[in-house]
């Protein structure tokens, strides 16, 4: 009767770990759950165009995706080719995007083009309990669209949307103009469908998903200091959840998996298929760009940088919202919503020019930021194809600006000495007037004044040290970001975990980086504790 107790009690446990801590995937090298051949070729039968791929050979990467950063090309190339396997930096093809990893491509890839491939794919996928990644263009720096045994469902040529509604009609609320976006489209599709009719919080790499990782991490724009984060723009998503189910996601309904999709990160509760996204009118803007002259060989001076770190720290926290972009420790590239009589006359403008040592690089103005950027035909974006990169972010809070400008002026000019190459947001401004927990982004994205972003550890571990709980920017974070999960969404994190849980109870979608995330075999714990009680078992019986 004891060993009856102890069995049922240690069975219990068992159960409970399966249920709450860990799952075993079918991998393909258990050929007693993994499908047969018929199988995969009864659900490419149910996929349109029959768009079914075998991507497991790790030997083909090199081949179809040799895209490198020596090719202008590379963003546009690696987006649409390799059936869904290539990476925009090739490191990420690679688990966790450690160059000296193992592959870590998926097995096969379905080519979704509209909703019945990606929901047939999810129940072959809960069938054989395989994991299911999601991927649109590759530009994750942590490589969560990747999974060595994985399902991929490759967005990129989903069908297109691209339609613009007026007077749209949502929870009550009445919206003068929307773009619905689809759930494969880039955001040069995006900007140019919509042109200069009007303003389209957007991204600055022109093939980023629109309606992806982009948007589902937070989505910061040159413009969010005008109009809010890429997040405080979505009225509403269609998505394809866990269970193979197509439901809306808006303030109205399924309000949970809504705010989880606006800041919760892709690929980690559901496929979206599209997105009614805000649209603002259209404004004239002035795009420009900068950089410190007497900052280089042989003498790099320091007087004008260090004179530019001053004016950007000062100035930051109380900037104009028209204000926007990027800038780095020599640089900048900004936006200004403005006339170019506006620009040149705004006090920032001046302010810059009266730095002495500089050269202006670019300017450029147009009835709208699509013009400004050199829409509709002299875009440009991200150059990719890098066989390593190694990003990583911390967001800066706006008090420890306000209140120690000396001490983050000190900080920036460490960074000069020791590494120097830095790649950075200016934030603020309207993400500030969104509650921390509105939207499930790190509570510090909303408190912020910067987002700074490093490729050499040194800095990056400088601002850890300095400011040890300000958090990471998801879509920019270090792929090795320790502490990760409290780094990504601080406070929100554990509401994000139990809406994992509500909306994918059974992890069926699991990425490195992801909500939920889950490494190892729950088997191995499972058949440990099993085999742990026969062998007592055993020891019982043959004592007695």
């Amino acid at each position: 009767m004891l060993l009856i107790f102890l069995f049922y009690g240690i069975m219990a446990e068992v159960v409970q770990i399966s249920a709450k801590d860990s799952f075993d995937y079918c991998l393909p090298s258990n050929s007693s759950c993994w499908p047969s051949k018929d199988q995969w070729n009864e659900l490419k039968s149910k996929i349109s165009s029959g768009k079914l791929h075998d991507i497991s050979n790790d030997d083909e990467y090199s081949k179809v995706c040799g895209a490198s950063e020596s090719d202008p090309g590379a963003a546009y190339t690696l987006e649409d080719t390799g059936e869904g396997r290539c990476m925009q930096y090739h490191d990420c093809s690679k688990k966790k995007c450690d160059e000296a990893a193992a592959w870590n491509i998926p097995e096969y890839s379905v080519e979704a083009s509209e909703e019945n491939d990606i929901i047939e794919a999810i129940k072959f996928a809960n069938k054989h309990n395989i994991q299911v990644v999601v991927k649109t263009t590759g530009h994750n720096y942590a490589g969560a669209s990747m999974g060595d045994g994985a399902l991929l469902i490759w967005m990129r040529h989903f069908k297109k949307y691209g339609d613009i509604k007026k007077a749209y009609e949502k929870c009550g609320e009445t919206y003068d103009a929307v773009l619905k976006v689809g759930g494969g489209q880039v955001w040069e599709e995006a900007y140019k469908a919509v042109g200069n009719d009007y303003h389209l919080v957007g991204g600055g790499g022109l093939t980023v998903s629109a309606a992806g990782g982009w948007l589902n991490g937070g989505g910061l724009s040159a413009s969010s200091r005008l109009y809010g984060m890429g997040i405080d723009q979505v009225i509403e998503f269609e998505v394809i959840t866990a269970d193979g189910s197509k439901v809306i996601a808006s303030k109205c309904e399924n309000d949970d998996l809504f705010w989880a999709l606006r800041g919760g990160g892709g690929g980690s509760f559901g496929v979206t298929t599209s997105v009614h996204y805000k649209l603002h009118p259209t404004l004239p803007f002035c795009e420009m760009s900068f950089v410190v002259s007497d900052f280089k060989e042989p003498l790099y001076d320091t007087t004008t940088v260090f004179k530019w770190i001053s004016l950007l720290v000062d100035s930051a926290p109380t900037l104009d919202t028209k204000w926007g972009g990027y800038w780095t420790l020599n640089s900048g590239i900004f936006y200004y919503q403005g006339t170019e009589d506006e620009t040149k006359n705004s006090e920032f403008y001046k302010k810059i020019n009266d730095l002495g040592n500089i050269s202006w690089a670019s300017f450029r103005c147009g009835e709208s930021y699509f013009a400004a950027r050199g829409g509709p035909d002299n875009l440009a974006t991200d150059q990719t194809g890098q066989k390593q990169f190694n990003i990583a972010s911390r967001l800066i809070p706006m008090d420890f600006v306000e209140k120690q400008p000396d001490k983050m002026k000190g900080i920036l000019i460490w960074m000069i000495y020791n590494g120097f190459f830095t790649f950075n947001y200016i934030i603020g401004g309207k993400m500030m007037d969104v509650a921390t927990d509105a939207t499930a982004v790190h509570p510090a994205m909303r408190q912020s004044v910067f987002q700074i972003e490093t490729f050499d550890e040194r800095l990056i571990q400088k601002l850890r040290d300095e400011l040890p709980e300000s958090g990471a920017g998801f879509n920019h974070a270090a792929k090795n970001e320790t502490d990760w999960e409290n780094q990504f969404w601080g406070s929100n994190r554990a509401r994000l975990e139990s809406l994992k849980k509500k909306w994918d109870p059974y992890n069926r979608f699991n990425c490195w980086h992801c909500v939920g995330y889950l490494q190892g075999s729950s088997c191995t714990s499972s058949f440990s504790t099993i085999l742990y009680f026969l062998v007592f078992v055993y020891c019982v019986f043959r004592r007695d």
